[in-house]
């Protein structure tokens, strides 16, 4: 059956506030977390495609950003993910510049199949798809279901302010808010990764890129500018 969103809470609503650094600045400026809302849906996009597709470690070793089909198929995906209305972004006080967004899922035992036909994307999914079939979340922490995420993306104008850190660190509030006990997610850079565990997040499966070669040319990423895969989760209390 999958999941879907409550009526409450409304959209869009704030789940979480910080204080950090500007972006041509020293100064510290108040940024909020909320809610994705429809009429950003396009922007959005455009967000992806500026600040992850060609810097996220899978995307830009399978050069997604130079193959149409590719192209194509992930920019539905990310339209698939905006489906569920539990997309969030942030944004600073007193502006409307995508500072930073994470596309945000909730999943549930049953399979999610999607009709791939890019080799880049299809290669993609199946690494990723390891790593959860691999390390049963449901069963390791008695669950049905969990947050996870497919994209975390922070402006570039923004970066080196602990922003990734915070966005992750809203999962918390949000998960309370949905009722949910867990939230999980496949961290393939070493950056995002190290924002997770400085938001909490433990290591609960990891995979070198150099044993993922071993498996065969889908899991083969050549030159990634990333050691290892990691399955990160947190528990909310």
């Amino acid at each position: 059956m999958g999941w879907n969103r409550p009526d409450k809470p409304a959209i869009p609503t704030v789940y979480y506030t910080f204080r950090a650094k500007d972006a041509d600045s020293d100064q510290l400026v108040t940024y909020r977390v909320e809610d994705l809302t429809e009429d950003r849906y396009d922007d959005m996009i455009q967000h992806y495609k500026e600040n992850f597709v060609d810097d996220e470690p899978f995307c830009e070793n399978r050069k997604v950003s130079s193959h149409e089909d590719a192209l194509e198929e992930i920019v539905l995906f990310w339209y698939w993910c905006f489906s569920q209305q539990t997309t969030i972004v942030c944004y600073k006080e007193g502006s409307d510049e995508i500072v930073g967004a994470n596309l945000l899922h909730v999943k549930t035992p049953e399979k999610e199949e999607w009709p791939l036909h890019s080799k880049q994307i299809s290669d993609i999914v199946a690494t990723n798809e390891y790593m959860t079939d691999n390390c049963n979340l449901f069963e390791k922490f008695g669950v049905d279901k969990y947050l996870t995420a497919y994209g975390l993306a922070i402006n570039r104008r923004y970066r080196g302010r602990g922003i990734a850190t915070e966005m992750l660190k809203a999962r918390v509030p949000m998960c309370k808010a949905f009722g949910l006990k867990l939230t999980a997610t496949n961290f393939t850079a070493p950056g995002s990764q190290q924002a997770a565990a400085k938001a909490g997040f433990i290591t609960d499966f990891e995979v070198a890129y150099d044993d993922f070669a071993k498996m065969g040319p889908k899991y083969a990423f050549p030159g990634i500018n990333s050691k290892s895969l990691k399955l990160m989760s947190l528990k909310i209390d």
